[in-house]
Order: C-alpha cells, then sequence, then structure tokens
C-alpha cells in the first residue's frame, strides 16, 4: 500500500498542468460563439456537453492545484499552482455564467420540448429542472456584480479573521516548573489532559486570551452576517437559512424537527457527562474537564499496518465490493505519512484523494476511515456517473463516512481485550453523539438565533456571550459549574464565521449513519446492494431523494428521533459495564 498521493491521473506533472489551462481557456473561448446562437434541441446538446467538459477539466485544475498545495505548504510553485488554479476557475465560472441566463431566457416550456426532440438530453434533465426550480433567484448582470461584491468583501473579513487566528497568542501556562507556549497544535492535548490543573489552566488561558479580542471578532461577524443577509435579499430569499436549504432542496422543517429530537434527549448526553464525571471522580465538573477521554491512560497507539487490517476488518459488513474499492483508493489515495512540509492542522478529503497526517493515535484512525467513506462513495459516483453528478451533497456526503466510524467503533468494541479497552471505544461513539449531533445541533441554534437578533441590531461581544451562555446551560445541563471564560466561546466557532448553516449536516448525517447501520446489520432492512446504490448515485438524485433509496424520509420526525436509539443502548451498556 503506497499512502501518499499519486496525482498522476489528474496531471503528470505541472508542465502538464499549465498545458491543460492553455487547452481550457481555448475551449473556454470557444463556447461564447452560442452567446448569439438561437438553440435547438442538438445545439443545446452540444452546448452542454462543451460546458460540463470544461467544467470537469477546469475541476481537475482546482482539485491537482489545492493538493499540491497542501502537501508542500512552504514550496512557492506550489503556493502559485494554488493561487493560479483558483484565479482560473473564477474565470471559467464567468465565462459560463451566459448560459444559464440563455436557458432561462428560452423558457423551460421549450427546453423540455428539446428534450423530447432529442432523448440525448436526458441525462442533462436533472440539472435543467433545478436550474429552472432556482430560476427566480438566478439575478440579472447588475445585480450579480452586487452580490460577488458582497462575496468578496466576506471573503476580505475572513482573510481578517483567518490573520486574526495566525496571530493570535494562546499565552503560556507552567508544567512542571517550565513554562510551556499553548499553540493550535498542542491545545486539544492539554485539554485532553488528565492533570486537572493543566486542563484548568489552558482553556481559562486560552478563552481569556480570545476574550481580548473579542469585540474584533463581534466585528467581523456582524459585517459577515450582514453581507450574507444582503445577498439572501438580493437573490429573493426571506432569509440566509431559506437560501442555504433551498439550493439543496432540502425541506426547512427538518432543521426545526432535528433541534426538537435533540432538544427532547438531552437528558441522556446530560446523563452520559454525570457518567463521565464520576468516572474521572470529579464531583464538580466545568467544561474543561469534558474533554478528557475514558481511556484509563492505555495509550493505544496504531502502526500503519495495524489500521489498515483494522480499516479493512470493520468495513467487511459493507461487502467484497466495498472492500475492493478500498483496496484500490489505499494505493496512491491517501497521503497519510507525516511530513513537515504538509498542512498540520487539516484532514479532508476531494475527488478520490484524502489527506491527513497519521501518527498512530484512534482519532487518526477514525479520520482514515471516515475520509475513506468520502472518496470511496465518490469514485463509485465517478465510476457510474457523468461528472454532472458525480460529486454528492456535503448533506448525504457525510453519510457515507460516519457510517464507517460506527462500524470501526463497533468492531474495535467488539474485539476488546479489557474492561478498559471496551468503556474507551463505547466512550467514543457516545462522544460522537456528544460532538457531531448535540454540540452541532447546539450551534445550528445559536446561529439561527444570532440571525434573529441581527434583523433588529447589531451583535454585540455581550450579547453574543449572553446568548451563549443561555444554550450551554440548556445542552449541559445543571450539574456542571460554568465559567464566566466558557460563554466567549462563540469567538472560537469557525464555521459560524466561515459558512452559513453547515454544522446541522453533522448532527443530521451521525443521525442518518445511525439508522442505516441499525437497518444493515440489526434489522436487515436494507441490503449491501441498496446501500453501494447509493453510494453509486452521487447528485444524480436531490438529497432527500437519495436517502428515500435507504428507506429513510427525513420530513417523518420520527426517523431523527429513532437515531438516538444508538446512543440510548450504548450509554445503557456503558453504566452495566461501570456496575
Amino acid at each position: 500500500m503506497n499512502l501518499v498521493w499519486n496525482l498522476d491521473e489528474l496531471f503528470k506533472s505541472n508542465e502538464d498542468f499549465y498545458q491543460e489551462i492553455t487547452v481550457v481557456k481555448n475551449k473556454l473561448n470557444n463556447i461564447q460563439k452560442y452567446k448569439n446562437l438561437e438553440l435547438d434541441e442538438n445545439t443545446l446538446f452540444a452546448l452542454l456537453n462543451e460546458k460540463w467538459q470544461i467544467k470537469k477539466q477546469a475541476n481537475n485544475i482546482l482539485v491537482y492545484g489545492s493538493l499540491m498545495y497542501y502537501k508542500n505548504i512552504k514550496d512557492e510553485e506550489c503556493i502559485k499552482l494554488k493561487a493560479d488554479a483558483e484565479n482560473f476557475i473564477s474565470q471559467v465560472n464567468l465565462g459560463l455564467n451566459f448560459i444559464d441566463l440563455k436557458l432561462i431566457n428560452l423558457g423551460q416550456n421549450k427546453v423540455n420540448d428539446f428534450i423530447k426532440k432529442n432523448s440525448q438530453l436526458n441525462v442533462y434533465k436533472l440539472a435543467l429542472n433545478n436550474l429552472f426550480r432556482m430560476q427566480e433567484h438566478i439575478q440579472n448582470d447588475n445585480t450579480t456584480s452586487k452580490i460577488k461584491k458582497n462575496i468578496n468583501e466576506i471573503n476580505s473579513q475572513l482573510n481578517l479573521y483567518n490573520n486574526m487566528l495566525r496571530d493570535i497568542n494562546y499565552g503560556k501556562i507552567e508544567i512542571d516548573g517550565e513554562l510551556i507556549e499553548i499553540t493550535s497544535a498542542n491545545l486539544a492535548k492539554f485539554l485532553a489532559s488528565r492533570d486537572r490543573e493543566i486542563r484548568k489552566k489552558v482553556y481559562l488561558t486560552v478563552n481569556q486570551k480570545f476574550q481580548n479580542h473579542e469585540q474584533d471578532f463581534a466585528q467581523i461577524l456582524n459585517l459577515i452576517f450582514d453581507y450574507r443577509t444582503k445577498n439572501a435579499e438580493l437573490e429573493k430569499y426571506n432569509s440566509v437559512l431559506e437560501k442555504v436549504l433551498f439550493e439543496e432542496n432540502i425541506d426547512a422543517k427538518i432543521i426545526d424537527s432535528l433541534i426538537k429530537a435533540v432538544n427532547n434527549n438531552l437528558n441522556l448526553i446530560q446523563n452520559y457527562l454525570k457518567i463521565k464525571a464520576d468516572l474521572l471522580k470529579i464531583d464538580t465538573p466545568h467544561l474543561y474537564d469534558f474533554s478528557v477521554p475514558l481511556d484509563n491512560n492505555l495509550k493505544i497507539k496504531y502502526t500503519f499496518e495495524d489500521a489498515i487490517e483494522i480499516i479493512k476488518n470493520a468495513l467487511k459488513p459493507l461487502g467484497s465490493e466495498y472492500l475492493e474499492v478500498v483496496n484500490t483508493l489505499l494505493d496512491g489515495h491517501i497521503d497519510a505519512i507525516p511530513n513537515e512540509n504538509k498542512h498540520q492542522s487539516i484532514t479532508f478529503s476531494w475527488h478520490t484523494y484524502s489527506f491527513m497526517n497519521f501518527r498512530g493515535a484512534y482519532g487518526d484512525l477514525k479520520n482514515m476511515i471516515h475520509e475513506l467513506g468520502h472518496i470511496v462513495n465518490y469514485y463509485l459516483s465517478k465510476k457510474n456517473l457523468p461528472f454532472i453528478y458525480e460529486d454528492s451533497t456535503v448533506f448525504v456526503g457525510e453519510t457515507a463516512s460516519i457510517i464507517n466510524e460506527i462500524l470501526l467503533n463497533k468492531y474495535l468494541y467488539e474485539n476488546a481485550q479489557s474492561k478498559d479497552e471496551k468503556i474507551f471505544y463505547l466512550s467514543k461513539e457516545i462522544e460522537n453523539y456528544f460532538t457531531s449531533v448535540f454540540k452541532q445541533t447546539m450551534y445550528t441554534e445559536f446561529e439561527n438565533n444570532l440571525y434573529n437578533i441581527k434583523s433588529t441590531g447589531d451583535l454585540t461581544p455581550n450579547l453574543l456571550s449572553t446568548e451563549y451562555s443561555k444554550l450551554i446551560k440548556k445542552y449541559y445541563g445543571n450539574a456542571i459549574i460554568y465559567d464566566n471564560e466558557s460563554y466567549i466561546e462563540w469567538t472560537r466557532l469557525g464555521h459560524l464565521f466561515r459558512w452559513s448553516y453547515y454544522p446541522y449536516k453533522y448532527a443530521t448525517g451521525l443521525i442518518i449513519a445511525s439508522v442505516i447501520v441499525n437497518s444493515l446489520l440489526n434489522d436487515k432492512t436494507l441490503s449491501k446492494e441498496q446501500y453501494l446504490k447509493f453510494l453509486s448515485s452521487g447528485s444524480s438524485l436531490y438529497s432527500l431523494d437519495l436517502l428515500k433509496m435507504l428507506n429513510i424520509d427525513l420530513t417523518n420526525p420520527n426517523i431523527i428521533s429513532n437515531g438516538f436509539k444508538v446512543l440510548e443502548n450504548d450509554i445503557k451498556i456503558l453504566d452495566k459495564i461501570l456496575h
């Protein structure tokens, strides 16, 4: 197995990369001939073929340039590759913009008539229907330029935000008589320390450092929310939430159902936090106590060979066809070997490639099987579909990766050699619910509240902290001691600044994955073949319709509620092991 990237299927060299940019530029110039051409069923088919071929080639350019950068962040040539790729993709999008407007001017009835006359157009039917579904939100050039200007302003604020994060001093703490500097790289380790005084010092020190910049964070967030709201209005949406959900054709009541279901099950996670505090022998827990793993200092480490064997065994329930794809992707599609030239703090998947630094911890093993879920999903869709539908939406894309996580934990728990190991792996699955469902729903509820508040005035640091304090007290419960420094944690919620309404997708992803695993392994109401068909379907259907292939109707509130059965059972088992 070669756990470094082989990017030859994209480009064999940087020279090939730049040659491809020239090729696509020529195609982009050539496609402009359609601007003033009257379309019929045949010219429309030719136009769409050319458009999506350009987008496919441009996507390869963007993927290659970006991957090369993350693998070599200190290399000037790789920095330039990424910048050149991003600039070029903007040119491509701008150059193709006329096509959607031309089709809208043509009208849906006329386009549907063309589809009847030329059956080859059926491959584009979903995309064309979606275009007309979005029609009222696609604006003229004048409005589009205003939207782009606002997006540039958002990006400008994000640059300020990223620079603040880069430059912020986390402070120092004394450990065993030595002053240790806290950094983004060692923060998680210190917060998970079994020494309570260390994690307390780190938690309070870091939050205080962020509190020193709360005015700047609030100002950036205000401006970002302003520009997002303006863009939603320019695109004729009633709210930012409506815009985000409409783009993926997600029913708005799913958000309400999620928040309601989580609020109805807060007792489960609060019960777990009490069990955890008891295990740690803490009578008066603070928020900084809950990052400590229930590992009883096991210090479990995995070699690359261990990790690959565990992953293959854990994924056996998905069948031999799935494992064949895993074997293919473990060779040249995962860049996992630590290297000082690589980006150190992120893990991601793009196209059929995953990026991480595997250092042998449980988290690294979990990341590897999670990212494999993403690239298997893309690989199967790419194999079975035209480029236009290769990539899954984020909403359903997380399902494939989280199912893998659940199967990993199930395998490790069932093969644990001791009580302490069983507690460790069981607690990891429960913690996954805690971080992916409860906390992400809390963040979604927080963002929802902020937009409501923003409609009547500015988000001041005091208001942001007050609103955050209400939510953490509701979610974590009354058995916790809340430090004032806890209320400033909104400054560290990166998703709030970078994306609109993103966290709910993690929450629904885990709930959906739990239901699917239960259907596959326990109830036997879902077959491996059905699941593989789902993974091979990319975005060839809307997200909610894709889930119906797995017998999941997310508009049914019972589905979301059923997702908590796994958590409830895990907590019962943990309690039984301990007593």
